[in-house]
């Protein structure tokens, strides 16, 4: 049972890293609500909508960013850290492959547990004292965009036909009309 519950708990931690991300989502459709045209103005108010494009732009960021926070013991700022650069790095990678390349928050949810769990297990790591400026807390942001290095390549090569095959879908279930909702 004690399983279970451990289970459980990871879950509901899950669901608590979630939260500042969706209290950001909410203020962002506000702010794209209150930017658009005969809201507050007749034309809208650019720089309104340009706060609420940067959140919507930058979601799968900000998703890893919270996510390997939560999932860092202590909740460092080291793990936000490396969650940041390793999204930077698996993305621009992915792309260097195929520009059309859009992984939604895939990437984000991927880094941000990636970070958070190599945070915990490189905190503190030793390394020879030649390198010391690179041991604890310094190495996970480096070895974080090693890995996200060789993820992007990977993504590079396999997302394009699921990508594919998504859209597809998608399009199939569109031109069903009402019945490609059950699909």
């Amino acid at each position: 049972m004690s399983n279970n519950s451990n289970v459980s708990s990871k879950f509901q931690g899950l669901g608590k890293m979630i939260l500042a991300p969706i209290a950001v989502l909410l203020v962002a459709a506000l702010l794209f609500i209150l930017g658009k045209p005969n809201t507050l103005a007749s034309n809208g108010i650019p720089w309104i909508s340009a706060a609420s494009s940067a959140v919507f732009e930058n979601l799968s960021l900000i998703i890893a960013i919270a996510i390997s926070i939560g999932i860092a013991e202590e909740n460092n700022g080291v793990a936000g850290l490396s969650a940041t650069v390793g999204h930077l790095v698996i993305t621009k990678v992915a792309l260097s492959f195929n520009e059309k390349i859009n992984m939604f928050i895939l990437p984000g949810i991927i880094v941000g547990i990636l970070a958070g769990l190599l945070y915990n297990k490189y905190k503190a790591i030793k390394v020879p004292d030649f390198l010391g400026f690179f041991g604890g807390k310094r190495f996970v942001p480096i070895i974080t965009s090693l890995i996200c290095l060789i993820l992007g390549i990977l993504f590079g090569f396999i997302w394009p036909p699921i990508q594919n095959l998504v859209m597809n879908f998608g399009n199939m279930a569109a031109a069903v009309g009402t019945i490609g909702v059950f699909f």
